[in-house]
């Protein structure tokens, strides 16, 4: 395991230490998390009824024009802070405890370049309990899909509790397919081969073992030429045209360089996202 696996798992080790976990929108009680945004978005409380033990916030995007009409706002549930053991082991249970700084950054991004994903077919992998980046985007712009996967039923039930809130529910502006999905080298889903567009994630992989099992997945749904844009280092062993940026956006890079400056606990190698886009070659071309 590397130095930075290890930090990650630290991280979320030291959640399973605390006892008496407290609801709050901005989820102080995994403060652990040395460093928990960029904020490039504004959090607020929504109120919460008595049978829900999730906790309502309101996430809001600045606008990218200068209509203020443009504001991308959702409506998201984070799962119940009550979180244990169980929670937390596996690679696909990480996405319920928080939302992750790299999330924050795709999201961000994507709602950036969103034009390029206009009656598109896309797919976050991985999104956790929000899916941020995805449902973003399919707020702001026509897609013309998107389809929503994490590895945890407990992330997909919490997300399909947020496409069903009474704010959000006709406000979407394309079809959302929410679905459990297991990233491995076996895939075999006639419903997913070559079927995306655009392919979008942003996790804490701090698995290495899996690597193959990932590159295998976003190869076999992606369509000819059609493109993944991730927030983390993967191997280069696909078929893949691959392009890594680290200053990909001035917003995004002037946050990192103020964290740098302000927040002893920020550590560029641990919280600062890698943008890695991968090209599917078409096999005329492999």
């Amino acid at each position: 395991m590397t130095a930075l696996a290890r930090q990650r798992w630290r991280m979320l080790g030291e959640i399973l230490l605390s006892k008496n976990l407290q609801s709050s929108c901005d989820h102080e009680d995994i403060s652990v998390m040395r460093f928990k945004t960029f904020g490039l978005y504004v959090r607020s409380s929504l109120p919460s009824s008595d049978h829900d033990d999730g906790t309502w916030c309101k996430i809001e995007f600045p606008s990218f024009e200068d209509n203020q009409s443009n504001i991308v706002s959702l409506d998201i549930r984070l799962c119940s802070t009550k979180i244990d053991y169980a929670d937390l082991i596996g690679f696909n249970n990480t996405g319920n405890t928080c939302i992750w700084p790299s999330e924050e950054v795709l999201a961000f991004y994507c709602l950036k370049e969103k034009e390029i994903f206009e009656n598109k077919s896309v797919c976050e992998l991985g999104g956790g309990m929000t899916c941020l980046a995805g449902l973003s985007l399919a707020r702001s712009i026509s897609l013309k899909e998107l389809v929503a996967t994490d590895g945890n039923e407990k992330s997909i039930a919490n997300l399909n509790a947020i496409l069903r809130a009474k704010n959000n529910e006709h406000s979407w502006l394309c079809s959302i397919e929410s679905r459990v999905l297991i990233w491995t080298r076996q895939l075999n889903d006639p419903l997913l081969k070559e079927r995306f567009d655009f392919i979008i994630s942003a996790d804490c992989f701090f698995f290495e073992d899996l690597h193959h099992d990932l590159c295998h997945t976003i190869y076999y749904m992606l369509k000819d030429s059609g493109m993944a844009i991730k927030f983390i280092s993967i191997a280069e062993t696909y078929p893949f045209e691959c392009s890594v940026f680290e200053h990909y956006d001035e917003d995004v890079f002037n946050k990192h360089l103020q964290a740098k400056q302000i927040n002893k606990h920020y550590s560029s190698d641990l919280h600062h996202p890698i943008l890695v886009i991968l090209r599917k070659r078409q096999k005329s071309d492999q």
